[in-house]
């Protein structure tokens, strides 16, 4: 092996001028062993000190590095043959020199386009990193301070500490609740983000520390901007010179284990601490070290520590890039029928589990990418914000996927012909059924209630004489159902009566009185006909006394509370008849269906609980959107199907989404009904199709969003 070292470093350093156009090397490339891949064979880490990266590489393209000064394809194919028990071709050389050129390692590399400083920031701006210090010499300086915590007995105590740490806070849990509410103020954010910001240098700190530890530079530490928020982080990239994958390994777990180790002993602590400024500093630096450590860096679907940590445990680096090849692989054989070679020389049970592991990684990066971008499109107006939203979408999801269809079609002749039918009979499919317009039918949701609900109040105070009806008795129109007294109203009515005769008296003497007697008998007859009038309202009032059915139903709603008499105030609901065969409902629809709606559409409406359905018509379709729901049962956090705003009042019962209110009325109800049940109603409508209501709906979000749909 050492003579293959020397061998490829004397190729590298001393090899003399390529004839163009075969590319020269670089002169200050370094080759450096890193132990052997999954199926055995040896691998080497081809480095470039300049940009601190590295390239993994296998035997054979060090076989073509050894003999790069032959400057041939063909001469340095049949010199690796023949020294080694590899057979490559001509091919296989020219395609990595392509690759070396591509990555800036030859001489003569590949130019790279240059892209607009716009283009620059759309792509870079999610995740910009800022180099502060170069913290070499201090690391080597404190590493003998701090090595005690590499030690197996500290390891322990911090499981120890860990375990009684939890189940101190559990017991307390109440505690840790209240703290966690505190959190939401403005206070508990300024300690959350000094609490954050501790902790993550922490983690650093010990990614740093383990690297020096191993002999691994660390280069440079600083801040990285995620989405425009500040992060620490810190340069290891060296750490590939490490031969053995274990002590890889410990550098990339470092972080993670160095914020648990933070969050088992300030856990213990703070379930012992007093009250004060101290406990509550080691409770915000116990909950984040826990919930970050878990949530973001132990994730392994991005370039965190969760990553780097299954890349080393597995010995498989560029894990992302090389599982995306195999997930590649099996949905063009399997959607397409197009054969791949296998990417790499692993097991078929590694295979599957790299395939699986790129849908998960793929999946994982859509819904962070689609909250990427609606946390942008909220941090700027809303004209903006839909812009990047829709930038964050084409460069991290769309793009993707055009460059795979664009491969797809210019491999479209290796497709399978039984494979193109079966889809192209699939895709057709799918275009009918959300193209084509099948179905008219329209469900919503509502409440119907009896054609009569007449409520019972009294006009004003009054004293109960007599109750007339009893709960769930059936009463006919104009049948008394109370009947009240008021002392006020009967003494208007005396007095009235007693002034309209005195009136009448006087205008019937004015006649013999002197030469102005007409002129007072027209008074008094004028004072007599307005008493009159006043008689005639309050008997009218003492008629309102009387409180009767106004048709035909069923006494609810009784209150037992009534006796004989008892005073009645007119906020009071005394009973509530309900009859009759008619019903009515208030059923809410969606935007789109409200437009495919005409009244006198026919609508069957299943009330809840009950068998037998009410069939009626459409009657009214209201042009606004309702602010409020018409019946508390309709919302959802009382039982009904409906969500409120959570931005409103619940008493508001605003709905979080709008709703346009529908009126459906009929006749022939089977029996009594309550006050108002809860019922799903089934209407029909103009016909249209699936894609058709997308497209609408797709188009209404966008221009509420962007406030194109507002008039000026």
């Amino acid at each position: 092996m050492r003579y293959l070292m020397n061998a490829a470093a004397a190729a590298l350093g001393d090899m003399p001028a390529a004839a163009p156009p075969w590319p020269a090397l670089r002169d200050e490339l370094k080759i450096h062993p890193a132990g052997r891949n999954r199926d055995g064979s040896p691998a080497w880490h081809l480095s470039d000190p300049v940009r601190n990266q590295f390239f993994r590489i296998g035997w054979l393209e060090f076989e073509i590095l050894q003999h790069w000064a032959l400057c041939d394809p063909v001469r340095i194919a049949e010199a690796v043959a023949a020294s080694t028990t590899l057979a490559p071709e001509a091919d296989d050389v020219v395609d990595f020199a392509r690759f070396l050129q591509q990555q800036q390692l030859t001489r003569a590399a590949m130019p790279k386009r240059q892209g607009s400083a716009m283009h620059w920031l759309l792509q870079n701006y999610l995740f910009i990193r800022i180099p502060l210090i170069r913290p070499e010499r201090f690391l080597r300086r404190a590493l003998p301070y701090v090595q005690w915590m590499f030690g197996a007995r500290f390891l322990v105590a911090t499981l120890v500490a860990a375990v009684l740490g939890l189940l101190l806070a559990a017991r307390q849990w109440d505690v840790v609740q209240a703290n966690l509410r505190g959190a939401m103020s403005w206070e508990g954010f300024v300690a959350f983000a000094g609490a954050l910001v501790f902790s993550k240098c922490w983690h650093e700190f010990g990614h740093a520390f383990m690297a020096t530890r191993f002999g691994v530079r660390v280069g440079h530490m600083g801040v990285a901007l995620l989405v425009m928020w500040p992060m620490a982080y810190t340069d290891t990239g060296e750490s590939w010179k490490l031969e053995g994958s274990r002590r890889r390994l410990a550098i990339a777990s470092a972080g993670v284990m160095a914020e648990l180790v933070l969050a088992a002993w300030c856990t213990l602590l703070w379930s012992f601490a007093p009250e004060g400024n101290f406990k509550n500093a080691l409770f915000f630096l116990g909950t984040t070290a826990w919930v970050l450590t878990i949530a973001v860096n132990a994730s392994p679907f991005m370039r965190f520590d969760g990553y780097f940590i299954l890349a080393d445990a597995l010995d498989y680096p560029g894990l992302h890039e090389r599982a995306g090849r195999w997930a590649k692989r099996w949905v063009r054989r399997t959607l397409l029928g197009i054969e791949d070679p296998r990417p790499d020389a692993v097991s078929p049970r590694f295979a599957g589990f790299l395939t699986g592991f790129a849908f998960l990684t793929w999946l994982y990066r859509l819904t962070l990418f689609v909250g990427i971008a609606v946390v942008v499109y909220h941090a700027f107006f809303k004209a903006l914000g839909l812009i990047l939203f829709l930038v964050e979408i084409v460069t991290f999801v769309v793009k993707p996927m055009l460059y795979e269809l664009r491969t797809w079609w210019a491999r479209r002749a290796e497709i399978r012909r039984s494979v193109l039918n079966r889809w192209l009979l699939l895709l057709g499919i799918l275009a009918i059924v959300f193209l084509v317009p099948w179905s008219s039918s329209i469900t919503a949701d509502g409440i119907v209630e009896a054609g009569l609900e007449q409520p019972v109040f009294t006009p004003y105070a009054a004293c109960l004489e007599r109750v007339g009806v009893r709960e769930g008795e059936h009463v006919k129109a104009g049948q008394v159902l109370f009947e009240l007294s008021a002392p006020t109203p009967k003494d208007d009515s005396a007095k009235a009566g007693a002034l309209r005769e005195a009136y009448e008296s006087a205008a019937r003497g004015a006649v013999a009185l002197d030469r102005d007697g007409v002129a007072k008998q027209v008074v008094a007859d004028r004072m007599a006909d307005q008493y009159d009038v006043q008689l005639r309202a309050s008997a009218a009032e003492l008629h309102r006394l009387r409180l009767v059915a106004a048709g035909d139903g069923t006494v609810r709603d009784l209150d037992t509370t009534l006796q004989a008499g008892n005073w009645v105030s007119p906020g009071s609901r005394m009973a509530t008849v309900v009859g009759g065969t008619r019903w009515r409902a208030e059923v809410l629809v969606s935007e789109s269906d409200r437009a495919r709606l005409v009244p006198g559409t026919e609508a069957t409406v299943y009330r809840h609980g009950r068998w037998n359905p009410l069939r009626g018509r459409v009657v009214a379709v209201d042009n606004g959107a309702m602010e409020h729901l018409p019946s508390l049962m309709l919302a959802k956090n009382h039982g009904g199907p409906i969500p409120l705003n959570p931005t409103a009042p619940a008493k508001d019962l605003k709905p979080a989404s709008v709703w346009y209110r529908v009126r459906v009325e009929g006749d022939g109800l089977p029996g009594p009904v309550a006050a108002e049940d809860l019922a799903t109603v089934h209407m029909e409508g103009r016909r249209e199709s699936i894609g058709r209501r997308w497209i609408d709906s797709a188009l209404l979000i966008l221009l509420q969003q962007t406030g194109l749909g507002k008039e000026g």
